[in-house]
C-alpha cells in the first residue's frame, strides 16, 4: 500500500471514532471508551507501518484554492511524533476508561478525546502549514472543550476560559506570521506555504523573502509556540487547567498539546538556522529561563496536579533551549529536543495517571499536606510514581538523565564555543533548573508517600486493581528502559551524540539532584516541613504569588488596558451605529415622502411638474442663466 495513504488514515481513524464513540455512548455508556481507544489503537498500528515502509520523505498533497494545498508529509520527523501521540494517547485512553468510568458523560469525554488525538495527528503529519494551523486549531478548541469538561465547576470553567484566551494570543502571532509569509513568498513559488518545500529549500526562501522579513515571521512561529508549549511569558495557562480531569491532564501535558509548539518549531528548524545565530540564541534563553522560572514555582505548591504541571512548563524549557544549540550540535539539535520530548510524555503522562489514581482513591484530595504513608497504602500506585519522579529529576540510568543531561551538556559547548557572557545563560539557568526540578519532584512524593496518613482518607487509601495500571507500567518501564534507544533515536533523526565535556560538568546536574533530594527527605520525610515558618520570607510570597504574573495580566494589562479600550471602541461604535441608524431612519422617511408623490393621480403629476419648471426658471434667472 502506498505509505501516504496510510499517513491519511492515521489521523483519519480517530477522526471517525470522534461521533462513533459518541454515538456508541448513548446505546452503552461504556461503549465509548472501548470506540475511542480502538480507533486510537489502530492510528498506532498505522503508524508503526509508517516506520516499518519509510525508505524517503513523501509528500501527497491535493490542490484546495489558488495557492493553496493540502495532504500528508511523511518523514522521520513527523513519523516519531505520530508513533508517540497516538501510543501514548492510547495508554491514556486505556486509564481513563476506569477513571472515567463512573461519569454520566463519559460518550462525550471519549468524543472529544478522539477528535483530541485526531487534531494532534493531523498536526503532525500535515503538508502544508495553513492546513497545519487548522488542525492546531482543532487541538486548541479540544483543549477548552477538556479543560472544561466539568463545566458546572466555576474553576473549571475559568480554567477553560484561561487557557483558550491565552493561547489565542500565540496564535494570532502565529497567524499574522503566515500571512506575511505567504504574502511574501506567493509571486515567487506556486505554494508558498508547503512544508516540504520550505524546510528543503530553506535558503532560496530567505533570499526571496528577505532577512529581515524572515526574522518577523520565525518570532512571529515563535509567538504560537510559547503559546501553544506554554513558555515564558505565555505560561499561565496551565497550571489553572489542572480542573479538567487528570486524564485530561496527562493527554494536554504529555502527548497533545503542549509538544505542538516544541513540533512546530523542530518542523521549520531549517528556516531558523539559516536565519542566524541571533534567532536560536532566543530559542535558548527563552527554553532556559522558562526551566528555571517553573522550576523556582514549583517548590511552593500543594496541589500534587499543579507541582506536575509547572514541571511540565520546566522541562519544555529544556527542550526549547535545545533547539537553540545549532551551533555545537548542528543536527541533533532537533534530536535532543525530540528525544526529550518522547521521555517526558512517557514520564509525564505516567505521573498523571499515577495521581489521577491517587485523587480518586482520596475523593478528590489533592493537596500533598494532608496525604503521606501511601507507599503502605497503594504499593503499585505509588511505586509507579517513583520511577516516574527518578526520571524526572534525570537519576541514573532513567532515561532522563540521558535526555535532560544531555541538553545541559550541550548548553556547556554553547557557552564555551562563544565566549560572550550572555551564552553562559542557558547552561546556569538549566544546571539550576536540574537542582529545582528534584527538589520540588522530591518533595512532592515524600510528602505523598512516607510519614503516617495526615487525613482519614489517606489513613484508607488501597491502589486501584491491576488491570487500570497495566498502562501505567508500560510507561514506567519505558521510563526507566528507553536511555538505551538514544543513539538509534538521534540516528533515525538524522542526528548523533558526540557530545564530550569535562566529567565534572558531565555528572554535576544529577549530583545537584541528588543534593536536593537529601535535602528534601531531611525536610519532608518526616515532620520537621511542619515547623518552616515560610510565610514571612518576602521570597517566598512573590513564589507563592507566582511572581505576580497573574496579577498583570488580570489587574493591569486586561483591567487597565484591554477593556477600557474596548470599552472605548464599544462607544464608538455605539456612536457609529447610532449615526448609522439615523441616516437609515431619514432615508426611509424621505422615500415615504417619495413614496407619496407616486399618487396615480395624472392632475398631481401635472402640478408637480409645473412647480419643477418654475423653481428651475427661477433658478436660471438668478444664476444670469437667461
Amino acid at each position: 500500500m502506498d505509505i501516504s495513504i496510510i499517513a491519511w488514515f492515521v489521523f483519519l481513524t480517530p477522526l471517525i471514532g470522534f461521533p462513533v464513540s459518541y454515538f456508541a455512548g448513548h446505546v452503552r455508556r461504556n461503549l465509548s471508551g472501548i470506540v475511542a481507544s480502538a480507533s486510537i489503537a489502530i492510528s498506532f498500528a498505522l503508524s508503526f507501518a509508517l516506520y516499518l515502509g519509510y525508505t524517503s520523505p513523501v509528500e501527497s498533497s491535493i490542490s484546495w484554492f489558488y495557492s493553496f494545498s493540502y495532504g500528508v508529509y511523511v518523514d522521520p520527523l513527523s513519523i516519531s511524533m505520530a508513533l508517540m501521540v497516538s501510543f501514548v494517547s492510547l495508554m491514556i485512553h486505556l486509564f481513563a476508561i476506569y477513571y472515567m468510568g463512573k461519569d454520566p458523560n463519559r460518550h462525550v469525554y471519549f468524543a472529544e478525546t478522539s477528535l483530541f488525538t485526531a487534531g494532534m495527528l493531523g498536526l503532525v503529519l500535515s503538508s502544508n502549514l495553513l492546513e497545519f494551523f487548522l488542525f492546531w486549531e482543532i487541538v486548541g478548541l479540544c483543549s477548552y472543550l477538556l479543560i472544561g469538561f466539568w463545566f458546572f465547576k466555576p474553576n473549571a470553567a475559568s480554567a477553560a476560559k484561561k487557557a483558550f484566551i491565552v493561547t489565542r494570543v500565540g496564535d494570532m502571532a502565529f497567524i499574522i506570521g503566515l500571512a506575511i509569509l505567504y504574502s511574501t513568498l506567493v509571486s515567487y513559488f506556486p505554494d508558498p506555504l508547503n512544508i516540504q518545500f520550505l524546510v528543503t529549500h530553506a535558503p532560496e526562501v530567505m533570499a526571496a523573502i528577505g532577512q529581515t522579513n524572515l526574522y518577523i515571521v520565525l518570532f512571529l512561529f515563535l509567538g504560537g509556540a510559547i503559546g501553544k508549549s506554554s513558555q515564558f511569558p505565555l505560561h499561565v495557562w496551565i497550571p489553572d487547567a489542572m480542573e479538567g480531569p487528570t486524564t485530561v491532564s496527562a493527554l494536554i501535558h504529555a502527548a497533545t498539546m503542549v509538544t505542538a509548539g516544541i513540533y512546530l518549531i523542530a518542523r521549520l528548524y531549517p528556516l531558523y538556522y539559516v536565519s542566524g545565530t541571533d534567532t536560536l540564541y532566543v530559542l535558548a534563553i527563552i527554553g532556559s529561563f522558562t526551566a528555571l522560572f517553573a522550576g523556582l514555582l514549583g517548590l511552593v505548591v500543594n496541589d500534587i496536579k499543579r507541582i506536575l504541571a509547572y514541571s511540565t512548563i520546566s522541562q519544555l524549557g529544556y527542550m526549547m533551549s535545545a533547539l537553540g544549540f545549532y551551533s555545537v550540535i548542528q543536527g541533533s539539535a532537533v534530536g535532543f529536543a525530540m528525544y526529550h520530548l518522547f521521555v517526558h510524555a512517557f514520564f509525564k503522562a505516567m505521573l498523571f495517571m499515577a495521581a489521577g489514581a491517587i485523587i480518586l482513591t482520596l475523593m478528590d484530595l489533592r493537596d500533598v499536606r494532608k496525604m503521606g504513608g501511601l507507599w503502605k497504602r497503594m504499593p503499585v500506585t505509588v511505586s509507579i510514581m517513583f520511577v516516574g519522579v527518578l526520571t524526572l529529576a534525570a537519576i541514573f540510568p532513567t532515561a532522563g538523565y540521558f535526555s535532560k543531561d544531555s541538553i545541559i551538556s550541550a548548553s556547556y559547548l554553547y557557552m564555551t564555543a562563544s565566549g560572550q557572557w550572555y551564552q553562559s545563560l542557558p547552561w546556569l539557568f538549566l544546571t539550576i533548573g536540574s537542582f529545582l526540578t528534584a527538589a520540588y519532584t522530591f518533595r512532592m512524593f515524600f510528602l505523598v508517600a512516607l510519614g503516617k496518613p495526615r487525613s482519614d482518607l489517606a489513613s484508607h487509601a488501597k491502589d486501584p486493581p491491576l488491570i487500570s495500571l497495566a498502562p501505567l507500567m508500560v510507561l514506567a518501564a519505558l521510563s526507566a528502559g528507553y536511555g538505551l534507544f538514544q543513539a538509534d533515536f538521534l540516528n533515525y533523526l538524522g542526528g548523533s551524540y558526540s557530545i564530550s565535556v569535562p566529567l565534572g560538568i558531565e555528572y554535576l546536574p544529577m549530583t545537584l539532584a541528588l543534593i536536593a533530594i537529601l535535602i528534601t527527605y531531611l525536610l519532608y520525610a518526616g515532620e520537621r516541613w511542619k515547623h518552616l515558618d515560610l510565610h514571612r520570607s518576602r521570597a517566598y510570597r512573590v513564589l507563592k504569588n507566582k511572581f505576580y504574573m497573574d496579577r498583570l495580566y488580570t489587574n493591569v494589562i486586561a483591567e487597565r488596558a484591554i477593556l477600557p479600550l474596548s470599552s472605548a471602541f464599544s462607544s464608538a461604535e455605539e456612536r457609529y451605529n447610532a449615526g448609522v441608524e439615523k441616516l437609515g431612519r431619514k432615508t426611509l422617511d424621505f422615500g415615504t415622502f417619495l413614496r407619496k408623490l407616486q399618487s396615480g393621480v395624472l392632475e398631481s403629476y401635472f402640478t408637480l411638474i409645473i412647480l419643477s419648471s418654475a423653481v428651475v426658471f427661477i433658478l436660471a434667472i438668478v444664476l444670469g442663466v437667461i
